[in-house]
């Protein structure tokens, strides 16, 4: 079984207070990372951002490898 590779893999790792660039439904958008997990980061996205998505808090998890430093 082959890993499929994507334009995010082979970064380096978010800290707290990063900005990063992550892809959501066909689109991309920016968040400020405020908690490094294992697998996964926590990011803070615009108000904006969150309403487009259907979300009803400006705050998602991205995991490691899905995402680009700014």
């Amino acid at each position: 079984m082959q890993k499929e590779k994507n334009e995010f893999s082979d970064q380096k790792r978010a800290n707290s207070g990063d900005i990063i660039l992550f892809e959501r439904k066909s689109n991309i958008y920016e968040g400020k990372v405020f908690l490094v997990r294992t697998n996964s980061v926590l990011v803070e996205i615009s108000s904006k951002d969150a309403k487009t998505l259907g979300y009803e808090m400006p705050n998602t998890v991205v995991r490691h490898g899905k995402y680009s430093l700014v």
